[in-house]
């Protein structure tokens, strides 16, 4: 029996459901049990996991990492599981090395694949800029991983998990203290977008001449990295291993090469668009339409002819 822990991240159920399928990969041939921590959840009706263990205490700040961490801590003391997986989100990148240095884990972060063979469980994740990926054997337990939002995908599940009441000992205070709270206006995000109308580093033009486009085609814009470093576009829109993983049924790639780094942020991606001066350009070959030419020029024509 393989044993997995998934922590439920109240902002990102979904997206912590779907680890389900990471832990799946991981078990390989053996039975899986999967249990979802949820902290001070106030909706416990999730579906799919074989456990739901609740720790409810109204004086937890769950999106303290320290605390959190412990919590973490006193439940894989009490289960023993063979695996610890996290979304990683910002918070979870705070939460999971802390929790690796606890258990005295290895942790293999932003993970991509999963593997098991002969040789054992592997954990495949982009390093070297995206230039390579690297293939982590994983020999000692529990195996800590990382996971973006979006990477895997797991099928709706009407199985009920049966919930689980754990009293957390000895919880420290938390030491953080709100002082205020800016809410700002909340855009689509491009992980849910359907059309997703992508500039790279071929596109010449302000990034903010695509929402036309993006308006006419019923999707959102987005962006590869070289624009988010050239301080063009915000990195909430930007798609790659370091951004984004994305999954919409058409990705309009304007001027995008199509590195390794940004590949690896598209999953089960229907059709791609490739516009780009360049024929050799990887992304050509990953596209179900190829258009040798400008970007910006083509943005501006296909903008055109939508609004006729």
């Amino acid at each position: 029996m393989f044993k997995a822990l998934i922590l439920v991240d109240n902002e990102a159920i979904d997206y912590s459901v779907d680890l389900i399928e990471a832990a799946k990969r991981l078990a390989g041939e053996e039975e899986l049990a999967v249990s979802g921590l949820g902290i001070n959840l106030e909706n416990k009706a999730i579906n799919g996991f074989d456990s739901l263990i609740c720790v409810d205490d109204p004086s937890i700040q769950s999106r303290d990492s320290r605390v959190i961490t412990d919590i973490l801590e006193q439940v894989q003391q009490h289960w023993q599981f063979d695996s610890v997986i996290v979304l990683a989100t910002d918070f979870g990148r705070m939460v999971a090395p802390r929790l690796a240095m606890r258990l005295k884990a290895g942790l293999v972060a932003d993970i991509t694949a999963i593997e098991v063979d002969e040789k054992g469980r592997k954990l495949i994740r982009p390093a070297f800029s995206g230039n390579i990926l690297a293939s982590i054997l994983c020999t000692s337990t529990p195996i800590m991983a990382s996971v973006h939002p979006n990477v895997f995908h797991t099928k709706e599940s009407s199985k009920i998990p049966e919930q689980i009441n754990f009293p957390v000992k000895e919880l420290k205070a938390s030491s953080i203290e709100v002082l205020s709270v800016d809410v700002t206006e909340k855009t689509q995000d491009i992980r849910e977008a359907k059309v997703l109308v992508s500039a790279g580093a071929g596109y010449t033009a302000e990034v903010n001449q695509l929402n036309e486009l993006a308006r006419q085609l019923q999707g959102t814009v987005a962006v590869s990295k070289p624009l988010v470093e050239q301080n063009r576009a915000p990195r909430e829109i930007q798609v790659g291993q370091s951004g984004k993983t994305v999954s919409p049924q058409l990705y309009v790639a304007l001027g995008i090469y199509g590195s390794m780094q940004h590949v690896e942020g598209l999953k089960k991606v229907t059709d791609i668009i490739s516009v780009n001066t360049d024929q050799g350009a990887p992304m050509n070959y990953l596209a179900t339409i190829a258009v040798i030419g400008d970007a910006v020029e083509f943005a501006e024509r296909l903008t055109a002819r939508l609004n006729q």
